[in-house]
């Protein structure tokens, strides 16, 4: 702290501050850095002198993470390159997936995550040789502060996915995806503001009660990314805590049965996702419409084709376990700077927690760890979902089962006898003795009073006819014709479950 003039004595460098201070309307202490650095240019030249960058630097409001020094290059730069080679890790991944039909979106969330880490890192590097180029200062900053609420709410689609898995009835209802799709909403509002707050303090003259004001907006968003790191948490309490009902342990889900490994390098056969999306044309409806969840782990070796209602006996552990490190991590790291917005004090008064060792240990290094989970852990296999069926495939209509006779049930119901009771008579009943051979088709108009005895009765009880015949023929047909699809082709292998 010797480094930096003390703002709370009263030396020439603070007169002189307070002085010019007065000419911009007497604003708050640490606010319009940005503007009055241009305004330094213009009265002292392109050349600031270093007492009037340091007194200024004091005043500032403390970030996690403190201003940059020529101390910073190194630590910076060092990030910046590990960053920078987990970027092109995901970059790579990503790809080879892509060539081979295996399609994890979410991998470009990370691929984003990381190369906000890296502008962050290496913009700081920058600054940290001139404090004045505040525009580079405040870029940087954002870019350290976006990546804690982007991999918090990538954690939470992992989170979902494993719920999902858990409880594919609940997962896949309204009422879950409305609320999970809110709370997306107010992330992007909680980014939004913590953009504004945090960088409208530097770039504005701001009065005391506006400023305080600005300090409040800081701590409530560094508040929602507290409470937003732990619904990844929250999420797989319930789906683990909560046992699934029947429902969700009798529904049929659609899982990557393709997938035979989680190892580090493994990847899918060239086209396996979208084959096993054409085997569907063979399914009926409910089977192209299941819902689709992640790989369950036991059966995962079981290679469950097509669709399955068993999920294993829990035991994503792994995939448990990567989520509950990286949030633990980021949400340790949200706490921290949450501590330093709250502390609300100038740098010259900063408290060692939000130090820059600080911000390099917990936004660097174990940031880094996280990345290897990811990549090592490999998550574009152990989260992925199948891709949604083509509009082709989706599109297809196939037989299934109706309330209403179909055409070929309605000409063998045309077909059969009834008895004065309404009762069926079977086809080989109508062939014993007399009793129905010598009778005339125009003597009956098409009704039946015989007697019962000799008759004997089918179990199917579904009569809609109440003991009409439409046909007036005694005459038994023979169905010839055959249906108008390839119902040979459509049958469904031993292996497949059956609804």
């Amino acid at each position: 702290m010797s480094d930096f003039p003390n703002p709370h004595e009263y030396s020439a460098i603070h007169g002189l501050m307070r002085l010019l201070s007065y000419q911009n309307n007497y604003p708050a202490d640490g606010t319009g850095s940005h503007y009055l650095s241009a305004q330094a240019r213009n009265l002292v030249g392109s050349q600031i002198p270093p007492i009037m960058v340091d007194y200024t630097q004091s005043l500032q409001y403390n970030l996690f993470g403190d201003y940059p020094t020529s101390a910073d290059i190194a630590p910076s730069a060092i990030f910046t390159t590990f960053f920078t080679i987990v970027t092109i890790a995901h970059i790579a991944i990503f790809l080879i997936n892509f060539s081979r039909g295996h399609y994890f979106w979410p991998q470009l969330g990370f691929i984003f995550y990381n190369i906000c880490r890296v502008l962050g890192f290496g913009l700081r590097i920058q600054w940290s040789r001139d404090l004045t180029q505040t525009g580079i200062g405040i870029t940087s900053e954002v870019f350290l502060i976006l990546p804690t609420v982007l991999i918090a709410s990538f954690n939470l689609i992992l989170a979902q996915r494993i719920f999902t898995w858990r409880h594919p009835v609940g997962g896949s209802r309204r009422l879950f995806w409305y609320p999970m799709l809110t709370l997306y909403a107010i992330v992007a509002g909680v980014v939004a503001m913590t953009i504004v707050a945090s960088s409208g303090i530097n770039l504005y003259l701001l009065g005391e009660p506006n400023y305080a004001r600005y300090k409040k907006v800081v701590q409530a968003s560094s508040i929602l990314i507290i409470l937003y790191s732990l619904t990844s948490i929250s999420l797989i309490g319930l789906a683990f805590f909560f046992k699934p009902t029947r429902k969700d342990e009798n529904l049929y889900t659609y899982q990557p049965w393709w997938i035979k490994s989680f190892s580090p390098f493994y990847f899918v056969k060239k086209g396996e996702p979208q084959q096993a999306a054409i085997s569907f044309m063979k399914r009926n409806h409910n089977h192209r419409h299941a819902i689709r969840v992640i790989a369950a782990t036991h059966h995962h070796y079981k290679i469950v084709k097509g669709l399955s209602n068993e999920r294993g006996d829990l035991t994503h552990n792994v995939s448990m376990l990567i989520i509950f490190i990286t949030t633990i991590i980021i949400l340790t790291s949200s706490i921290l700077r949450s501590v330093v917005c709250f502390q609300a004090r100038m740098k010259y008064d900063r408290a060692p927690i939000g130090s820059a060792v600080m911000m390099y240990v917990w936004w660097g290094a174990l940031e880094i760890i996280v990345n290897m989970l990811y990549l090592i852990g490999r998550i574009d296999l152990r989260f992925y979902r199948p891709d949604r069926l083509p509009k082709s495939v989706r599109q297809i209509v196939t037989a299934d089962q109706s309330l209403y006779p179909s055409e070929m049930e309605s000409e063998e119901e045309e077909n059969e006898k009834f008895d004065k009771h309404g009762q069926r008579i079977s086809y080989d009943d109508t062939l014993k003795g007399d009793e129905y051979g010598n009778q005339e088709d125009d003597e009956n108009d098409g009704f039946y009073f015989e007697g019962t005895n000799g008759l004997s009765y089918d179990d199917d009880e579904d009569n809609d006819h109440e003991g009409f015949d439409f046909d007036n023929s005694l005459k038994k047909k023979k169905l010839t014709r055959k249906p108008p699809y390839p119902y040979n082709e459509k049958e469904d292998d031993d292996s497949e479950f059956h609804f």
